[in-house]
């Protein structure tokens, strides 16, 4: 059987049937046919070989902030990272962080030892590896401001140290998100600073944090901003906050936030996508690119 050979996989810890709804903090999602902790880049590649032979998809999960799973599930492998993919090393200024390490952790930690540079990311529910695959950012920061480096993972199962000024990048953006591969670690470089003043940005940025995002189940920022726009005071112009389909409401709070009021679906948030990227077309001739990420199964297509 299939999940007997990926539990013969040194490194890697394999399950069947993993609800995913509560491993993201929409709370909505269908179950993963097979779910895998990979504990080493080892696992990883050696799990990647095994879906290339076995033409079955293979789905890396993070935090679950960004993502939007179908109501039916995942119908592949769904991989998270564990084990030594979860370590950071303070050398100096460079800092070396798994792809699975929280990039929450990460900041403290480099708050801790008087680093600065990663203050304005604090409070992204993201692993580092999410991070890098999007160029997180947030308040005029990114994290490639302060990536160096970053270990790759191909589809094929090749390992590289990519330089991360070879990587294209932009707003919510990197080369990464087009090309087929894990990022499994990274190195960042950031700068000496005053304890207290990096201590004081973190306060500052956890009470932005707190008070613009509604305490129900959310992924953030649904769309990107436009150029030249915020794409959440086009929304409250269009009148769209409280509009609800199903469970899945548009925030009250933020107009370009939508929450799982209670029992929302997938199809929920998608019909309520919709409807966001219409009222904007039809009153301000701009068309937003999501910012999350919305999972398909195979045969289905979708305009997100």
């Amino acid at each position: 059987m299939m999940v007997e050979r990926l539990r013969r996989i040194p490194g890697l810890a394999t399950r069947e049937n993993e609800p995913l709804a509560g491993r993201t903090t929409l709370r909505i999602g269908g179950p993963a046919r097979f779910f895998c902790e990979a504990g080493s880049p080892k696992a990883l590649r050696d799990l990647v070989g095994f879906a290339r032979e076995e033409g079955i998809p293979l789905l890396a999960l993070g935090k679950g902030s960004n993502i939007l799973i179908p109501d039916e599930g995942f119908p592949g492998i769904v991989v998270t990272l564990g084990g030594e993919l979860l370590t950071i090393a303070i050398e100096g200024e460079a800092v070396r962080a798994g792809g699975g390490a929280s990039l929450m952790s990460l900041a403290i930690q480099t708050r801790n030892a008087g680093l600065s540079g990663l203050e304005n990311l604090s409070g992204i529910p993201s692993t580092v590896g999410g991070a890098i695959r999007i160029n997180a950012g947030a308040y005029g920061s990114e994290i490639f401001d302060v990536l160096e480096s970053i270990t790759w993972v191909s589809s094929e199962g090749g390992m590289e140290e990519l330089d991360a000024v070879t990587v294209a990048h932009g707003y919510r953006w990197s080369a990464l998100m087009e090309r087929p591969g894990y990022v499994v670690g990274g190195v960042l470089r950031l700068i000496r600073g005053k304890r207290e003043e990096i201590e004081r940005r973190f306060a500052e940025v956890t009470a932005k944090r707190k008070n613009a995002l509604p305490r129900e189940p959310n992924a953030g920022s649904i769309f990107k901003n436009p150029p030249g726009h915020f794409a959440g005071k086009l929304l409250e112009e269009c009148g769209l906050k409280g509009l609800s389909h199903g469970g899945a409401r548009i925030s009250e709070r933020h107009a370009n936030v939508i929450v799982n009021a209670g029992g929302a679906t997938a199809q929920d948030v998608l019909e309520l996508m919709l409807r966001m990227q219409t009222a904007v077309v039809e009153r301000f001739s701009i068309e937003l690119v999501p910012e999350i990420e919305v999972i398909r199964i195979p045969a289905e297509t979708s305009r997100f």
